[in-house]
C-alpha cells in the first residue's frame, strides 16, 4: 500500500527543517530532504547519493546522464536497442526500467510499488544492483545526480561512454510540474508554485544551468555525446545513427529503421515492456490525463507560462547561459 503522507514525511525528515526547505511550500517541504544544499525526493536518499559517490565505473559502461524530465527513458531505450542490434524480442517478459540501474535511487526488484516507509529506506539502490550485474556483461546505467556528486571515475574525464540528454529548461519545467502531478509519494504543486521553485534551484535536483552547463563543457570529451531532445525530436534517424556510432556500432539501415521504430513516442507508449506507467503502476496516478509519456513534444511551455514568467524566465536564461555558445530551439 501506499503510506500517507505524515509517513513519508517522519521518514524523510526528522528534526529542524532546513533553510534551504523552509523556503519551500509547506506542503512541498515536508516530504523532500536537503542534501549538500540540494532539494531532493525521499525515494533518493542520503546513502543512494553517497553510494553513487562510491561507485567504481567499468572502461565498457554507457551512462545516460540528464536532468530529470528531458527524455531520459526514451535515451535509454535507444540506448539499449543499439546493444541489443534491434533483437526486441529480448524485452519479453522484461522492463525497460528493470534493464538499465538508476543508481542513485532507493527501488524495490519487482519496481511495482512500495509497501512501507521502511521498505522504501531498506530497499536496494541501483548502485548494489549494478554491482551486483556480472563483470563480463557490459552495464548500461543511468543517474541524475548534480555534477559534484558523480563517481570520481566519471568527473572531468570520464573512462567510460557518457550519453548526456539535454533538454530546454521551460519544456523541462512543464514536464516536471506533471511529473510531480503523477507520482503519488512527491509533492503537488500547483503550476505557479513549481515555476517558482524551479527558477530558485529547489525543484527536485537543484539546477537545470549547473547541471547541463557542466555537460556542455565536456561535450568535445571522445566518450561523450551530448544530445539535445529538440534535435532529436527533429531528426531520430540521425540521432539513433549517432548514439550507435558513439557505441561503437555500425548497424546496417534496417536496425536502424527498426530502432527508430521502436524508440518512437507511440511505439513506447503502447508497449508494455517500455512504457514506464505499467512498471510503476502503483506508484503513480494513472488516468487518461496522466503518464509518465504524456505528450513528447516541443513547445509546451507555452500553454503554461504566463507572460510574467516568461519575460523572468527569460532574463535568467540570458543570465545563466552568456557566453556559454549552447542553444536550445524552444518551439
Amino acid at each position: 500500500m501506499i503510506v500517507s503522507e505524515k509517513e513519508y514525511a517522519v521518514e524523510c525528515w526528522t528534526g529542524e527543517m532546513s533553510a534551504l526547505l523552509a523556503k519551500s511550500p509547506a506542503h512541498a517541504a515536508k516530504l523532500c530532504h536537503e542534501y549538500e544544499n540540494v532539494v531532493m525526493v525521499y525515494y533518493i536518499p542520503k546513502k543512494g547519493i553517497e553510494q553513487t559517490k562510491r561507485f567504481k565505473v567499468r572502461p565498457d559502461d554507457v551512462y545516460i546522464i540528464s536532468y530529470p524530465k528531458v527524455g531520459t527513458t526514451w535515451l535509454q531505450q535507444i540506448a539499449m536497442l543499439v546493444r541489443l542490434e534491434g533483437d526486441l524480442s529480448f524485452f519479453e517478459g522484461k522492463h525497460i526500467i528493470t534493464m538499465v540501474p538508476f543508481l542513485e535511487i532507493c527501488t524495490l526488484p519487482d519496481m511495482t510499488a512500495y509497501k512501507d516507509k521502511e521498505e522504501i529506506m531498506s530497499g536496494p539502490t541501483g548502485v548494489e544492483m549494478a554491482d551486483a550485474m556480472p563483470t563480463n556483461t557490459p552495464r548500461i546505467l543511468k543517474t541524475h545526480v548534480v555534477p559534484r556528486w558523480l563517481p570520481d571515475g566519471l568527473k572531468d574525464n570520464p573512462p567510460a561512454k557518457v550519453l548526456y540528454m539535454a533538454r530546454n529548461p521551460k519544456d523541462t519545467a512543464v514536464s516536471g510540474y506533471h511529473f510531480c502531478q503523477l507520482v503519488k509519494p512527491l509533492p503537488t504543486y500547483t503550476w505557479h508554485e513549481f515555476f517558482e521553485e524551479f527558477i530558485a534551484d529547489r525543484a527536485f535536483y537543484g539546477s537545470w544551468f549547473e547541471h547541463t552547463l557542466y555537460w556542455w563543457k565536456l561535450r568535445n570529451h571522445p566518450n561523450v555525446l551530448f544530445l539535445k531532445y529538440e534535435d532529436m525530436k527533429q531528426d531520430p534517424r540521425k540521432a539513433v545513427i549517432q548514439i550507435a556510432e558513439f557505441m561503437g556500432k555500425s548497424l546496417p539501415n534496417d536496425i536502424i529503421d527498426r530502432i527508430v521504430e521502436a524508440s518512437s513516442f507511440k511505439f513506447m507508449k503502447s508497449n508494455e515492456s517500455m512504457n514506464p506507467d505499467v512498471a510503476f503502476n502503483k506508484l503513480v496516478d494513472l488516468t487518461k490525463e496522466k503518464s509518465f509519456m504524456r505528450k513528447g513534444m516541443v513547445g509546451d511551455w507555452k500553454n503554461y507560462f504566463t507572460e510574467d514568467q516568461n519575460h523572468r524566465f527569460d532574463k535568467l536564461y540570458e543570465e545563466k547561459m552568456s557566453g556559454s555558445g549552447l542553444e536550445f530551439g524552444f518551439e
